[in-house]
């Protein structure tokens, strides 16, 4: 399943009178995703990223341009299918209701349950599964309220996964989370990606996490031109400068068989007596 954007673009209409205000994005959205490909957006608050991954999904209309999967506008095909294709797993919070984690995964089966049916032993069986594939199954019984935030993302990870999508849309998965568990949240979504040879959009707040999963970058800000393309290139000391008003240095190194590259925020430097 190939993901295009071609020439989006979106504005907010102010009032009743429908009056259109400036396009929230200075030059249109334009990428191509394949499977096993990750694109991260990248961008300061307010630049507008989670508009755009609702406008990608359809779940907001492009006002310019518009989203395909293999080549055909997501507008002309059924909801249906397109949720059948498309996984997508919001920050987490705290639930409404006290739902087991298995039975939280299991609503990421309704899409193939009836509207008067009840979870069938199948479906338990792959809600299951798809919690032991992001190691959570030994919390299949716990409450939902009572697991830590991580826990909980990879629980809505595993609730989108039982869908078995074919593209991952991820927005800022790894916020609020200390060190160690983003560690496992961007592992566990990149052995997935590759394992499945899925495609994943995921909207980001750390530069670096972006250059870890090393494909795509698309990045945005207000009033600044929209570039999208390999992250060792996007990703430098120039650009994080243009797009987040930072100085930073580009550090790379090779220690055995580990090759680290990483911007670092330059008031981070101690000085040297």
């Amino acid at each position: 399943m190939i993901l295009a954007v071609k020439d989006g673009n979106f504005y907010y209409s102010k009032g009743k009178i429908k009056e259109k205000t400036p396009f929230l994005y200075h030059d249109p959205i334009n990428f191509e995703l394949k499977p096993g490909e990750i694109l991260s957006i990248l961008g300061p608050n307010g630049a507008g990223k989670t508009t755009m991954l609702k406008c990608i999904m359809g779940l907001q209309p492009w006002k310019q341009g518009a989203s395909y999967l293999d080549g055909k506008p997501m507008s002309s095909l059924p909801q249906k299918f397109i949720w059948q294709q498309i996984g997508y797993i919001p920050q987490a919070s705290k639930m409404t209701f006290a739902y087991s984690i298995l039975d939280l995964v299991i609503m990421g089966r309704a899409i193939y349950i009836g509207a008067f049916s009840k979870p069938s032993d199948i479906d338990r069986k792959l809600a299951f599964e798809a919690l032991e594939s992001v190691g959570i199954a030994h919390l299949a019984e716990q409450s939902c309220n009572s697991v830590s935030g991580g826990e909980l993302q990879l629980a809505l990870i595993a609730r989108t996964l039982v869908s078995n999508p074919k593209i991952l849309v991820l927005d800022e998965p790894e916020s609020h989370l200390d060190i160690h568990k983003q560690k496992i949240i961007l592992e566990t979504i990149q052995n997935l990606v590759r394992e499945k040879n899925i495609s994943c959009i995921i909207n980001t707040h750390y530069a670096n996490h972006a250059i870890y999963f090393g494909d795509k970058v698309l990045l945005v800000a207000k009033n600044k031109p929209v570039i999208t393309g390999n992250v060792n290139e996007l990703l430098n000391e120039k650009n994080m400068l243009t797009y987040f008003g930072i100085e930073v240095k580009k550090l790379q190194m090779t220690n055995q068989n580990l090759t680290f590259s990483v911007l670092v925020p330059e008031y981070f430097g101690m000085k040297t007596i």
